[in-house]
């Protein structure tokens, strides 16, 4: 196979390694060439190719030097427009399976079905927006699946796939954000009314849950306001709950259960109940008077209404409704003396009370039974408060019962509106400043809540190092800043990749949001899929990375890995080179070298670094020494060029063979002494020759 056919049919052979020789055609036969090669050849090639380059694609790309991995990849297009009306059916549905499409930067190799024409959203690693540089080959990759822009149907089909690749293995950072980007886009979708028929739906939707696993949603609940406060009092490994950083809108549209629908609290059967006329100093008969003053429910009304630009998602009732509230809490408000709960996991009712031996009231150690100070049934028709322990305001407690009566999903801080005197709460409200008109903004579900926290340990499992793998715009990932610092959520604000034949190199990483710095390879960290492709991808790779764990970071090398095999191509790939972040030098190289040998297991004294110093510097002066000969070979090859060409100019134009030494005149033209003495005419012009003149070199 000659050289220009290597993108097409590399696992050929003989390869004919020189770019501009080719043999006779002639010869082809006996050797076994052909160009192009057959589409058989040029299939089972990217057959190999996209088994071995699910991840870090460049470093398992057989490419030649002089072409980067989408060169090839448009040396493969353009050879499969050139053929495409000769193939069968069954060649493009085997085509369509393979991954041989580069895409996030080179980083992965994906199949034409995960691409799209268009794609607003940030997708990877699962779905990519095709690169600008295979636009010439739309209608081709159409026919092998791309496709136009992300649907619903689409979306809901990637979740569906995803769910069956991945099993129940933890999602990681990239794969969990491309999750919430699908869900989100599900819930706009669906919002703005091109929704599919929803029942279907929510009996399929996928969700990640709390352990990052994708699940289906009807097995979660989430955590609403109002359920809030069961979490610690309740057994949570009987159920399952979607992953706390999914919105609660998404949850809502998919249809997903709120904890407070699955689990209820009721009075325990078992305790009986003593009626209280007043807690302490307090009456409940003065309560009840409070809850019914115009000047309390204008007040609460007041700071309610304020609170709505604070809560996304919150709607404050109407002063009407607030008054109608409170005057129902007044009416089915009871003061006891003790109060125990007991909470039941619905429909079968099972008991999941769990005795909370974490925060116990000193007062309550011995009891063994869930005892609480407040109780309120989802009816809001029996509203109870027990006296609490003298450290504890009643009042407090008061302001609690409220702001669940009025559904706010926080407490209102209106407790001392229950002391002050009658007809001076909103003068209360403007002293104490419980209004504010600054609004927060809502939340984003995103990757910024990552970035500059320590990663997680189901998260520290999955971090790999690749020193020469490419990164795409944003594409999250682990760093630390020095050899025993704690690794760290980052985010790559920019596709970067290494140049040919580099060791390290050196890009920007935001450590936390809006803040960037700059980082070696070595110290940045990628987070292996787990996706039930990417993990045989994996098992093929060449190269083993090497695996950090957070709690052991000098374990992680596998036992079958040949150490001195690592050291050896650490040493041979140790190239300082130029990049547009700034220069590796050979002393940060030796140290990241020594830093990475160091978390396999190995140790390298200071008599190797030094060496190994020393060997890079002479790489280095070696290339300095080389490109310095190349420009004075350059330079000697003009200079010769020149001087034979002004040789030339010395050498008869009639003979060829010696130099000009008489020029004839009228005319002027030169000859040699032997062709002007056997000449009348010159043999130029044609005019005739009257006088020949003799002329000296200089």
């Amino acid at each position: 196979m000659i050289f220009k056919d290597w993108p097409l049919g590399w696992s050929s052979a003989p390869i004919l390694s020189r770019q501009y020789v080719a043999p006779p055609e002639y010869s082809w036969g006996s050797l076994h060439l052909k160009s192009p090669p057959a589409f058989s050849t040029v299939l089972k090639h990217l057959q190999v190719i996209g088994e071995n380059g699910g991840e870090d694609t460049l470093s398992h790309w057989p490419i030649a030097s002089a072409m980067n991995i989408e060169e090839c990849t448009c040396e493969i297009l353009k050879y499969l427009d050139k053929i495409w009306g000769s193939l069968s059916s069954s060649d493009v549905a085997e085509l369509r399976k393979v991954a041989f499409v580069p895409a996030a930067n080179g980083t992965r190799l994906v199949t034409a079905d995960v691409l799209f024409a268009r794609l607003t959203i940030n997708l990877s690693p699962f779905a990519f927006e095709l690169p600008s540089v295979y636009l010439p080959f739309v209608k081709i990759l159409k026919d092998l699946g791309l496709q136009e822009m992300l649907t619903l149907s689409a979306a809901k089909d990637l979740l569906l796939n995803l769910q069956k690749a991945c099993g129940y293995q933890h999602l990681n950072p990239n794969e969990l954000r491309a999750v919430m980007e699908i869900l989100n886009f599900i819930c706009d979708q669906i919002v703005e009314g091109n929704s599919f028929d929803r029942s279907n739906w929510k009996s399929e939707a996928i969700v990640p849950d709390d352990g990052c696993r994708l699940v289906h949603s009807a097995s979660c609940v989430y955590v609403d306001s109002y359920g809030s406060r069961y979490v610690k009092c309740i057994d949570t490994s009987r159920i399952r709950f979607v992953h706390e950083d999914l919105p609660e809108r998404v949850c809502v549209v998919l249809g997903i259960k709120k904890l407070s629908e699955v689990v209820i609290e009721q009075l325990d059967e078992n305790h009986k109940l003593e009626s209280l006329g007043s807690i302490r100093s307090v009456s409940l008969g003065t309560v009840k008077q409070k809850l019914l003053s115009r000047f309390l429910q204008s007040a609460v009304w007041t700071v309610v209404n304020s609170m709505d630009s604070h809560i996304p998602g919150f709607k404050s009732p109407s002063l009407d409704a607030i008054e109608c509230l409170l005057n129902s809490c007044a009416e089915k408000l009871q003061f006891v003396k003790h109060l125990k709960t007991r909470f039941f996991l619905m429909p079968n009712l099972v008991d999941v009370t769990r005795a909370a031996k974490d925060f116990i009231i000193p007062e309550w150690e011995n009891d063994s039974a869930h005892q609480t100070l407040y109780f309120m049934n989802q009816s809001k028709s029996c509203i109870i408060v027990a006296e609490p322990p003298t450290y504890i305001s009643i009042f407090d407690l008061i302001a609690i019962v409220v702001s669940q009566v009025l559904g706010s999903p926080i407490i209102l801080p209106i407790g001392s509106l229950f002391v002050c005197p009658e007809g001076s709460e909103i003068s209360v409200v403007n002293v104490l400043n419980l209004c504010s008109d600054k609004k927060e903004v809502e939340h984003i579900n995103g990757t910024n809540h990552f970035v500059g926290k320590e990663i997680l340990p189901q998260d520290a499992r999955l971090v790999q190092l690749h020193p020469l793998r490419p990164f795409y715009s944003g594409e999250i990932v682990a760093w630390r800043s020095q050899q025993g610092d704690k690794l760290k959520y980052g985010k790559v604000p920019e596709d970067v990749r290494p140049s040919a034949g580099q060791a390290l190199y050196r890009f920007k990483i935001e450590v936390a949001p809006g803040v960037t710095q700059l980082f070696l390879s070595s110290q940045v960290f990628s987070f292996k899929s787990v996706s039930a492709s990417s993990t045989l991808q994996e098992a093929l790779v060449h190269e083993s990375p090497v695996v950090f764990d957070s709690n052991r970071p000098q374990d992680g090398l596998p036992e079958s890995s040949s150490r001195r095999e690592i050291y050896s191509q650490l040493c041979e790939q140790a190239q300082p080179q130029k990049e547009k972040s700034g220069r590796v030098s050979a002393g940060e190289l030796v140290q990241a070298v020594n830093e990475i040998l160091s978390a396999a297991g190995i140790s390298m004294d200071v008599e190797k670094q030094a060496l190994l110093q020393r060997t890079i510097n002479l790489q280095e002066n070696l290339r300095e020494s080389q490109a310095a000969l190349l420009l004075e070979q350059e330079k000697v090859e003009k200079a010769t060029k020149e001087a034979d060409t002004a040789k030339a100019a010395w050498v008869c134009r009639v003979c060829l063979s010696n130099e000009v030494d008489i020029t004839i005149v009228p005319c002027g033209h030169v000859l040699c002494r032997r062709c002007s003495s056997a000449v009348s005419k010159c043999p130029f012009c044609r005019l005739q020759v009257t006088k020949a003149i003799r002329i000296f070199r200089p």
